[in-house]
């Protein structure tokens, strides 16, 4: 069996019909080999799938139902540019757009399996017209990644089975075709949808790539490969050629966007070296990560999130934070997905910096206030500078007010507000 290539394109890579074309263009380049295409929700739909379950969370349906039509005919319009004859393809997302509204009716399930359940639509969707484009000129098929990528039943951060998901990968994969896959979703094992995390099509290339025993995994980024740093948040940022597997999970693990946190642990396992290429302009060399001990350059990393909040939480019976307190805390997060981006505990008070989620936030809050004395600071932001020196730091930290510090020898972490 010849080893398949492994591709994933990311939504800004197939935003509209320019775009999917491009696509085909370097799909085209390398159809004579196996290949399995892991394909995103178009540009920003799923942001706009998600404000279709806050509507239907909140109950109101006939607002869930507006935004759909907003999906529907943002796709409708990419596919009259791609189409001559639509007919088919039309038959296809039509089903599903249906498929999205009868998810409005299950009310008596919880937001995260209502959350799966309408946002894994996206790639359904964008798979569906990707494939029927491309497979105009080269042999493609559709496969339902439901059905080869088996998790738990955990919903919105779904934990992959891979024993289940090896088998039904491998014994489904065409090898004569193009194999068009949907990235961030599976299924549990009594069927329902199942997302792997926010940005999760990155890790669903490297599950495949990890089963398939690929040569390689390449994800196609609007970037000539991966920076140092957001060109948009840090001045004078540069590219970096290559990066050892480690040095790519703990930057992944900070919140590097550009790729998965999960992504790279499959990959290093089996030695799989992952390239970071631009869609834009496909000859250029990209990034490599694996097959290096070092950085190639050997610079400071500078990552940024934005919209975090400080939680700091004390006892109500000002004693001490112990090891009951901290669990009682953890399985909360776990059970309402919070994701933790710092703690940090003293003797009478613990502090989390958290994504601040509108809908799960204040539920948390809710929970916790009867257990707890919080004192909650919204709008900050959480800076990390891995292999620093005093000269960066100097520079990023000029004129914030920083509200937390946390230093390993490699990282720092500051979280501030700005003035």
């Amino acid at each position: 069996m010849s080893t398949p290539l492994v591709f994933k394109f990311g939504g800004a890579s197939v935003k509209d019909a320019q775009s999917v074309r491009n696509v085909a263009s370097i799909i085209g380049q390398f159809s004579q080999r196996p290949m399995v295409v892991v394909v995103s929700a178009m540009g920003k739909m799923t942001n706009a799938f998600e404000e279709v379950v806050a509507a239907w969370s909140n109950g109101n349906l006939s607002e869930a139902n507006v935004k759909i039509d907003a999906i529907a005919a943002f796709h409708q319009s990419i596919i009259n540019e791609l189409f001559e004859d639509p007919t088919e393809i039309n038959e296809h997302v039509a089903a599903l757009i249906a498929s999205i509204r009868e998810g409005l009716d299950k009310q008596d399930i919880s937001y995260g399996e209502g959350y799966d359940y309408i946002v894994h639509h996206g790639e359904l969707i964008s798979t569906r017209i990707i494939a029927a484009y491309v497979g105009q000129e080269v042999p493609t098929v559709w496969q339902d990644t439901r059905e080869l990528v088996k998790t738990d039943g955990q919903f919105r951060r779904a934990t992959v089975q891979w024993e289940q998901t090896g088998r039904a990968i491998r014994s489904n994969i065409a090898q004569d075709k193009v194999n068009f896959v949907q990235g961030f979703i599976g299924s549990s094992p009594d069927g329902r949808p199942t997302t792997l995390g926010r940005e999760g099509s990155d890790y669903t290339g490297a599950v495949f790539a990890f089963c398939l025993g690929a040569d390689s995994l390449t994800i196609w980024k609007d970037v000539p490969g991966m920076l140092n740093g957001d060109p948009k948040t840090f001045a004078n940022t540069q590219k970096i050629d290559a990066l050892p597997f480690n040095e790519a999970i703990e930057l992944a693990f900070y919140g590097a966007s550009i790729i998965h946190p999960k992504t790279i642990q499959p990959l290093k396992k089996k030695g799989i070296p992952l390239h970071i290429k631009s869609f834009v302009d496909p000859t250029l060399p990209g990034t490599t990560i694996g097959g290096v001990d070092r950085p190639e350059p050997e610079v400071a990393n500078f990552i940024l999130k934005k919209n975090q909040i400080l939680l700091q939480l004390s006892t109500k019976d000002l004693a001490f934070i112990a090891e009951h307190h901290l669990s009682a805390v953890y399985r909360l997060f776990a059970e309402q997905g919070v994701v933790v981006n710092l703690m940090r505990n003293t003797a009478t008070r613990a502090m989390f910096c958290i994504n601040n989620d509108a809908i799960i936030v204040p539920k948390m809050l809710a929970e916790l206030t009867g257990q707890f004395d919080l004192e909650l600071t919204s709008s900050v932001e959480l800076l990390t500078i891995r292999h620093t020196n005093e000269a960066d730091e100097t520079r990023e930290t000029e004129g914030l007010d920083i509200l937390l510090e946390q230093r390993t020898p490699d990282t720092v972490q500051f979280v501030f507000k700005r003035f």
